[in-house]
């Protein structure tokens, strides 16, 4: 009897040891190559507010340069756009509000190349003037693209 149990539960736990392995390694294959395996860029959108309509949201943001986009939820007006995390806290600097960062995947098809060279100089420089320069030039690259479609991650 001890010999069918040790049968059963032997071939069980080794099958089990083996799923997490192998589960284990393809979430981090995954993880670490995401942005080669997806054709998708991730980008933080640091947003100053949701509005119920577009005159609030221009009456709430008239000394911001923003871009916006509608969602089921209203209009959300976003001050800063980065593909770097080290980069949030430097645009966050520049406001006095509440701000929120929301994480999107992008197609490589609409990300701006200009995009990785503001990020570059946004990364070396701590000068809170440069700093608002290039988060008004990263603005510039997104406020006339009406096409762009961000996939939200939750």
């Amino acid at each position: 009897m001890k010999k069918k149990i040790i049968g059963i539960i032997i071939p069980v736990f080794i099958a089990m040891i083996c799923g997490y392995i192998c589960g284990k390694f393809v979430y981090n294959t995954y993880k670490d190559n995401i942005y080669n395996d997806l054709r998708s860029s991730k980008l933080y959108l640091i947003e100053s507010g949701t509005y119920d309509s577009y005159d609030e949201m221009r009456y709430e943001n008239n000394g911001n340069n923003y871009v916006y986009y509608l969602d089921d939820e209203g209009y959300k007006t976003v001050v800063g756009i980065t593909r770097k995390y080290d980069n949030i806290d430097k645009i966050k600097s520049l406001y006095t509000n509440e701000l929120s960062v929301d994480e999107y995947y992008v197609s490589n098809e609409y990300m701006n190349n200009d995009l990785l060279k503001y990020d570059e100089q946004l990364y070396s420089t701590s000068d809170i003037y440069e700093v608002k320069e290039v988060v008004d030039n990263i603005l510039n690259l997104y406020r006339s693209d009406n096409g762009i479609k961000l996939i939200s991650i939750e």
